[in-house]
């Protein structure tokens, strides 16, 4: 059963005679443990298509189906159960939340979670288990202001973690880090793969796109090809390079 399969998915926003077509009859099939880049120069719908796939938004038209459901029966509700239980968010931008710590931030998610309250003596085994993970338990009781970028999408990475979800989205994760900053958290999203998780990339970056096992390129709010990557860039054989 695949994860994620949509056909002629289509979003237009506004209405009358202004209207933006952001996304055009979009049509694949993402199966579990896949790692996806969806690329595209600005304006090319590659973002609209990632918040369609991840509850944030409704399409206007198509079919979406995930996890062999179809979405548009989905309550809201639904939605943000399988947003909280299912899925892992990363952006450009960390969006942790400033002056508070790396433990309060990684905890957010299961704040969120509607069993919260009978497993909150767990948390702190979850939050420090997705910190490992990154790298960062160290850390735990630092500010989010007082850690650098690449440390700040590490935790970023482990608040998408901690909640053990079965496919994470990275919206232009490298964005605003380095060169080895960016390089340190494409290898953390491909062990993350390696062990079986699901990874949907946002990126205008061919290098980054490389990365993963497959691409959609769009341009125009279309999908203009999907392949795989041949020429895959493994970031562990790489970090070297950047020393």
């Amino acid at each position: 059963m695949s994860l994620i399969k949509v056909h002629n998915l289509n979003k237009i926003y506004g209405d009358g005679e202004i209207k933006t077509h952001a996304l055009k009859d979009a049509s694949f099939v993402i199966e579990r443990g896949d790692f996806v880049s969806i690329m595209g120069p600005s304006g090319s719908g590659k973002s609209t298509l990632m918040q369609i796939l991840g509850f944030l938004e409704n399409a206007s038209s198509g079919e979406y189906f995930f996890e062999n459901q179809e979405v548009h029966k989905f309550s809201d509700d639904e939605k943000a159960r399988i947003r909280n239980q299912k899925i892992g968010f990363i952006f450009q931008s960390f969006n942790l939340l400033p002056r508070t710590t790396i433990y309060e931030n990684v905890e957010l998610p299961l704040l969120y979670d509607e069993n919260h309250i009978e497993m909150i003596s767990d948390n702190s085994q979850k939050i420090q288990k997705a910190l490992r993970s990154v790298d960062m338990e160290h850390r735990i009781d630092y500010l989010s202001n007082q850690i650098s970028g690449g440390e700040k999408q590490r935790v970023a990475i482990a608040r998408a973690l901690v909640n053990d979800p079965e496919i994470i989205f990275a919206d232009e994760p490298t964005g605003n880090l380095d060169s080895k900053s960016g390089l340190q958290i494409m290898r953390i999203l491909q062990d993350l793969n390696n062990q079986g998780r699901t990874i949907i990339l946002v990126t205008h970056e061919t290098y980054t796109a490389k990365h993963a096992k497959r691409i959609l390129l769009m341009k125009d709010g279309k999908i203009v090809s999907d392949e795989a990557v041949k020429d895959r860039m493994i970031a562990k054989s790489e970090e070297s390079l950047l020393k």
